[in-house]
C-alpha cells in the first residue's frame, strides 16, 4: 500500500494522511461523501504538490483484512476504487464496503 502511494501520491484509509492546516482549509477540508474522502482529498491536495511519504510506520485497525481476508479486501478496494473513479455513487459505494464479506 505505502508503495501505491508513493507512486499515486493518493492516500487511503489503512494510512495515516498528516496535512498542514492551512492546507487543510484551503482544499475546504475532507469532502463530506459517504467513502472516499480520502481519495478525493488526496487528488485535491495533490493538485498543489506532490505529497511527501513517510517511511514511519502507523497502526490502523486489520479487522476488516482479518475478517474478509487479504486478497478479498485487496480486491473489493480495486472494484471500489474503480467505480469511484468512473462516477460511482459514494453513497451506493459506501453500502457495498459495509456489507462486504458480511453473512446474510
Amino acid at each position: 500500500m505505502s508503495l501505491r502511494s508513493r507512486i499515486t501520491g493518493i492516500t487511503t484509509g489503512d494510512q495515516a494522511l498528516f496535512i498542514r492546516q492551512d492546507l487543510f482549509d484551503v482544499v475546504g477540508g475532507f469532502p463530506e461523501i459517504p467513502l472516499m474522502e480520502d481519495i478525493a482529498m488526496s487528488r485535491e491536495l495533490k493538485r498543489r504538490g506532490r505529497p511527501a511519504s513517510l517511511r514511519a510506520k502507523v497502526v490502523t485497525s486489520a479487522r476488516r483484512w482479518e475478517r474478509n481476508g487479504i486478497w478479498n479486501t485487496i480486491f473489493l478496494m480495486w472494484r471500489l476504487r474503480a467505480a469511484y473513479f468512473f462516477g460511482a455513487d459514494p453513497a451506493r459505494l459506501a453500502h457495498i464496503y459495509r456489507h462486504a464479506g458480511r453473512e446474510s
